[in-house]
């Protein structure tokens, strides 16, 4: 999923995206579209924008799709300054990229967000069935 507001940026980025051979589901264009959108689809992953249009920036918008849909987020921004570094590290991002993105730095972002973030469920994943296990074996003591 691409959240940016920028038109001529969104569709570019898809025609990049979908040539290195991944499938873009689904764009928004601010953040609140971007949650009722994460919520309905469950992407794999979200390229988010940092500055959208509205009430809320992407960083808002981020942090509420980890805490809720549990989403890996990549954020672009052209804008860097030392607050929104620090506001971005709160919600636990997989990636950042500065604009203009390139094509490989776009490539290995995805792969890795993509690679952590099946590992991460896998994780969690084992650590339910041994949760689940303990709770078998303590019942059964």
């Amino acid at each position: 999923m691409i959240v940016e507001d920028d038109f001529i940026i969104k569709s570019e980025l898809k025609i990049v995206i979908e040539s290195l051979g991944y499938q873009v589901t689904t764009m928004a264009s601010g953040a609140e579209e971007a949650i009722k959108k994460a919520e309905e689809q469950n992407p794999d992953i979200i390229l988010m924008d940092i500055r959208l249009e509205g009430k809320m920036d992407g960083i808002e918008a981020a942090d509420i799709i980890r805490s809720r849909f549990s989403i890996p987020i990549v954020f672009l921004t052209a804008y860097l300054d030392q607050e929104r570094i620090e506001r971005v590290k709160r919600t636990m991002p997989f990636g950042f990229l500065l604009k203009p993105v390139q094509e490989k730095d776009l490539k290995v972002t995805i792969e890795m967000a993509l690679y952590v973030s099946k590992v991460d469920k896998e994780r969690r994943a084992a650590e339910e069935a041994l949760k689940g296990q303990e709770k078998i074996a303590l019942h059964l003591s």
